[in-house]
């Protein structure tokens, strides 16, 4: 699927509309395209984007999901009160003495 989506490249493109991960996957296989690749490029293509707020503040999971978003864009966090715990594990280390 990847080899197919790569060599459509740029024209690789969705149809205007609203997605889930079913339709994704659908249109992926008609297409023979990978729906993950094909999501990832529609980024920077979408008016409105939803999904889990830890894919943009987690450092390691942010820097390859989430590089394709604008600088100016507009975020809105729902389920805000639990945003303190998640950015305390992203950035939190766990060390362990070795015997």
């Amino acid at each position: 699927f990847y080899e197919a989506y790569d060599k459509a490249s740029e024209s690789a493109l969705l149809p205007p509309g609203v997605y889930t991960l079913h339709d994704l996957r659908a249109f992926g296989r008609k297409k023979g395209w990978c729906p993950y690749f094909l999501a990832r490029h529609m980024l920077s293509f979408c008016n409105v984007l939803v999904y889990n707020y830890q894919y943009l503040l987690d450092p390691k999971v942010s820097g390859l999901v989430s590089r394709e978003l604008e600088r100016e864009c507009i975020v809105v966090f729902d389920e805000a009160h639990n945003i303190d715990n998640v950015c305390i594990e992203a950035l939190s280390v766990n060390l362990r003495q070795q015997t």
